[in-house]
């Protein structure tokens, strides 16, 4: 099994994991929106998580089967989706604070390993 850091957060809104969570104001989270709306990200969503029922985020370490939008190749810096709420794609140049980790695996068939370290 790989190495991964969780935190257990309660969910604003049902959440289809994984997926890419940001948190709010009330300290809950939900599906990150697109890349282009402000968000704080928490990590990714192990599993799918009930509206309001509590469920394991990785805040640090791997996960797997993440959706992609776009190309991703071994090494590849990721963000959120410029396109889909709750996935990730590549940066090649990203802005402050805007990467959510790195990709451990070529995407494929839409899905993607990685290692969560928000941040960079």
């Amino acid at each position: 099994h790989l190495y991964s850091q969780t935190a257990e957060f309660k969910t604003s809104a049902a959440v289809t994991g994984p997926a890419v969570v940001s948190i709010n104001t009330a300290g809950l989270v939900a599906t990150s929106a697109t890349n282009g709306t402000a968000s704080l990200c928490m990590g990714v969503a192990v599993d799918s998580i009930s509206s309001g029922f509590s469920g394991l985020v990785v805040i640090r370490g791997i996960a797997e089967n993440v959706t992609a939008s776009g190309t991703i190749a071994a090494g590849d810096l990721l963000k959120r989706s410029v396109t889909t709420a709750g996935a990730v794609s590549a940066t090649a140049t990203p802005a402050a604070g805007e990467v959510i980790g790195t990709a451990i695996n070529a995407s494929a068939s839409g899905v993607v390993d990685m290692m969560v370290h928000k941040g960079t």
